[in-house]
């Protein structure tokens, strides 16, 4: 672990050493004041390899403790105090927890076991097996108010390995909320849906109903950390899948995208788009889902560099037959979405663009995976979808290319000739 101190760090250190009080052999803090200058040595500071920011918010104030204590808030002696910390901490020998969360499908919709998702297989079952059960029997009353499990919904459970609970908990999220973006990509659902006399709530069939949790399988235990839940319990009829599904489909598809997935060489920025998908189609918040769904649309149509928004609509519109109402159309969710970010405007159109905003970004996604052309570098799937549709200038371009590989080819073959 490589710690670097920027120019700033040796003056936000010696701020902050003004701050601890001594009680009694326990340092004491101003807490507004620490807030204050601790984000100043964060922001003074370079992590090689990056970590979690819950991992440097924990080694700062660790480290800022051990200079307290030796009146230290040198340099040298705070990196050394962070840097013991962090191999501490990163050298935890991993422990197995079991992740679990509820969907909104009812017992009985025939969804598959198993379904594949990135980094390996989530299960779907009836009811959680007996270990579980007996941590969660054990619990307080308002403990298991808090994980809102519901009798009549289905399971979605996996195994994963984590330093802490916390990391655990991160790498669950990803699967689970990954595969239920692909349940939704697999069944259609997603889309322009009625939703009479709740502008405010998801806009997609499945959805987490509970929050994410853990247990660890070693102390028997409920982890102490879990994720958010906006499922609608007060609403939970009409947002509860209740149809059965074909089963095989499902499972054929997750099989399908994961094994393409694997041969592309833009894997993360993939998993990203199906993450802000699922998010997007979860939320409560129609305003909150048009920005996930539109970054999810940014995050595979547009460069590194900073390039104008309309490079983005241009490629992401052109993989559609009427490409020029599709372009029509996400200017429309895109001007929108620009509203609610910079002038906090919020309104009706808010909705229809998140449900239209999710057709096209799952169109999308299908194209980046499955274009019939075999692309499977994203830089070329961008300069393809960076050319004309015009076919006269597209001809008029071919000319161009084979002219100047001619003069290429002639400038190459003189340059070689002169070496010689």
């Amino acid at each position: 672990m490589q710690i670097h101190g920027k120019s700033h760090l040796a003056e936000a250190l010696q701020g902050l050493s003004k701050i601890p009080t001594d009680h009694d052999g326990r340092v004491g803090w101003d807490s507004a004041k620490l807030e204050h200058g601790s984000f100043e040595v964060l922001y003074n500071l370079t992590f090689d390899p990056p970590i979690d920011d819950y991992e440097k918010d924990a080694a700062i104030w660790s480290a800022l403790n051990e200079c307290a204590r030796a009146k230290d808030f040198t340099p040298r002696f705070f990196i050394q105090k962070l840097r013991a910390f962090l191999e501490g901490l990163l050298s935890n020998k991993p422990r197995t927890f079991m992740a679990v969360t509820q969907i909104n499908a009812r017992v009985g919709t025939q969804l598959p076991g198993k379904i594949m998702s990135v980094d390996g297989l989530v299960e779907i079952r009836a009811s959680l097996p007996p270990s579980s059960l007996k941590v969660i029997e054990k619990l307080e009353g308002f403990e298991r108010q808090r994980l809102n499990l519901q009798d009549d919904f289905a399971y979605l459970i996996m195994k994963v390995k984590g330093r802490n609970d916390r990391a655990a908990l991160n790498a669950a999220y990803r699967r689970m909320k990954y595969s239920l973006g692909i349940l939704n990509m697999a069944t259609s659902g997603y889309g322009v849906s009625k939703r009479f006399g709740f502008p405010n709530a998801p806009i997609g069939k499945f959805l987490s109903a509970s929050p994410i949790f853990l247990i660890d399988t070693t102390s028997r235990k409920l982890g102490n950390w879990q994720s958010e839940s906006y499922y609608p319990t007060a609403w939970k009829r009409n947002f509860s899948v209740w149809q059965a599904h074909d089963a095989a489909h499902i499972t054929k598809f997750a099989k399908n995208v994961a094994s393409d997935l694997a041969r592309i060489d833009f894997k993360e920025k993939m998993v990203q788009a199906v993450l802000l998908f699922q998010e997007g189609l979860e939320t409560s918040h129609v305003e909150v889902a048009l920005l996930k769904i539109w970054t999810a649309i940014e995050v595979l149509c547009a460069r590194e560099e900073r390039e104008p928004t309309q490079r983005v609509v241009e490629r992401a519109s052109s993989i559609f037959d009427n490409f020029r109402h599709a372009a029509m159309r996400l200017n429309f969710i895109q001007d929108y979405r620009n509203r609610v970010v910079h002038r906090g405007e919020a309104g009706d159109h808010a909705l229809l663009c998140a449900q239209y905003g999710s057709l096209y970004l799952a169109a999308l996604i299908r194209f980046f995976l499955w274009n019939i052309y075999n692309f499977r570098k994203r830089e070329e799937i961008l300069d393809f979808l960076s050319l004309p549709l015009d076919t006269q200038r597209l001809k008029s371009n071919i000319a161009l290319n084979r002219t100047r590989l001619k003069a290429a080819t002639r400038m190459a073959a003189r340059e070689a000739e002169s070496r010689s």
